[in-house]
C-alpha cells in the first residue's frame, strides 16, 4: 500500500478525458456539478459532447436515455443523493428496465457531505439500486479503482452505477498488486479464522484491521469488492467454506446495501460462518467532519479490530487460534 493520496475526482478527470478520445460517442452530462463531479477539464477540451442540464437530475435520467437510443454512450454525473434518490424512478423506468448504455456517476457518495446533514449523505443509495434489474453498480475505494471501474463502465454495454468518492485516498495495494475485473473480488488474503468482505472508501481501514487482529494471534483474511452489482458469488461461497467468522464492512447503512447481498448469497448454503455486518445504522443522521463521522461510527481500523476481536470471541471455538 502507497502513502501517497489521490484526489478521486482527478483521477476520474483524466480517465474520462482518455476515454473520450477512445470512445468518440461518449458525451458528458452534468446537473449542475462539473467541478465538483471532475468533469471541468472535458467540458474545457470537448465543450461540444459536454451538457449542462442545470439541477435537474430526473430530467437528466430522461435526457441520457434518450441519448443513449441514439448510439451515444451518456456519462451523467450529479451528488450522489439526488442522483439515485431523487429520480429513482427515472432510473428504474428509462434506464434499467429498457438496459439503456448508460452511466450514472454518483458523486460525493457515502459520508463525503458529512457537514451538510442527511440530505446530502448518501447512505442508502446502494440499497436503492440494486433492487432494480440489468444495473450494474460500482463502488470504487480508491484511485486505482475509480480509473479502473470508469473504464469497465463505459466498456461495458449497458446501464451502470458509480458511487463515487470524494475525500483524497490512499491506495490500498501498489498498481501491480492490483487486478480489477468488473464482477470480481480482489483476493488481499486468506484466513481460516476470519474474513474481512470489504467494499468502497474503508477498504484501507479493513486492511489495517487486518493487521491488527493478525497480531492478536489470529488467521484473517481480506476480500475488496469494487463490484457490488453483480457480486463475486464464487469467491464469497470459497470464504464461507474456508473460515470460521464472515464480516461485511461499508460506507453505507447495514440494511439493503452490501452486507446484505453477501447475506442472501450464503442464506441457501445448509452450513454457514457467521454474518457480522459492519456499516452505518439505518436512520443516522449525525453531521461533522468526515474523518471525524467515519470515527463515530466506527468505522476506523483501531475500531472495527476491537468489534471483530469481540464478536469473535463469542463465535463457538472462536476462542481457538491457529496459533493454539
Amino acid at each position: 500500500m502507497g502513502d501517497l493520496e489521490q484526489d478521486p475526482r482527478k483521477i476520474f478527470e483524466t480517465t474520462l478525458i482518455e476515454l473520450a478520445q477512445k470512445f468518440p460517442k461518449l458525451l458528458a452530462l452534468s446537473c449542475d456539478s462539473a467541478s465538483g463531479a471532475g468533469m471541468g477539464l472535458f467540458k474545457s477540451q470537448f465543450p461540444q459532447r459536454f451538457i449542462e442540464l442545470g439541477i435537474s437530475e430526473q430530467n437528466a435520467i430522461g435526457v441520457a436515455a434518450g441519448l443513449s437510443t441514439c448510439g451515444f454512450i451518456p456519462v451523467v454525473a450529479a451528488i450522489a443523493p439526488f442522483i439515485s434518490m431523487r429520480c429513482f424512478e427515472q432510473v428504474r423506468d428509462d434506464i434499467a428496465y429498457p438496459n439503456v448504455n448508460v452511466k450514472i456517476i454518483g458523486s460525493s457518495s457515502g459520508l463525503a457531505f458529512s457537514t451538510l446533514g442527511s440530505t446530502h449523505q448518501a447512505i442508502e443509495d446502494i440499497a436503492i439500486l440494486r433492487a432494480i434489474p440489468n444495473i450494474v453498480i460500482l463502488n470504487p475505494g480508491d484511485a486505482f479503482e475509480v480509473r479502473e471501474a470508469l473504464s469497465a463502465a463505459v466498456s461495458h454495454f449497458g446501464p451502470v452505477y458509480i458511487r463515487m468518492p470524494r475525500h483524497k485516498t490512499v491506495d490500498l495495494l501498489s498498481e501491480e498488486n492490483r487486478k480489477f475485473q468488473l464482477g470480481k473480488g480482489e483476493i488481499i488474503s486468506k484466513g481460516k479464522d476470519l474474513t474481512i468482505l470489504v467494499t468502497g472508501v474503508l477498504s484501507v481501514e479493513a486492511k489495517k484491521a487486518c493487521e491488527i487482529l493478525r497480531n492478536q494471534g489470529l488467521s484473517v483474511g481480506l476480500i475488496n469488492y469494487p463490484t457490488v452489482k453483480p457480486v463475486d458469488v464464487e469467491s464469497v461461497m470459497e470464504a464461507s467454506q474456508n473460515t470460521r467468522l464472515l464480516i461485511t464492512l461499508e460506507e453505507h447503512v447495514t440494511s439493503g446495501g452490501f452486507g446484505s447481498t453477501i447475506s442472501e448469497v450464503l442464506a441457501p448454503l445448509w452450513s454457514r460462518p457467521p454474518l457480522l455486518m459492519m456499516g452505518i445504522k439505518e436512520g443516522s443522521t449525525t453531521v461533522g467532519p468526515y474523518h471525524q463521522l467515519r470515527k463515530f461510527y466506527g468505522l476506523t481500523g483501531e475500531i472495527i479490530a476491537e468489534k471483530v476481536l469481540s464478536f469473535y470471541r463469542e463465535v463457538p471455538n472462536g476462542s481457538e487460534t491457529e496459533s493454539d
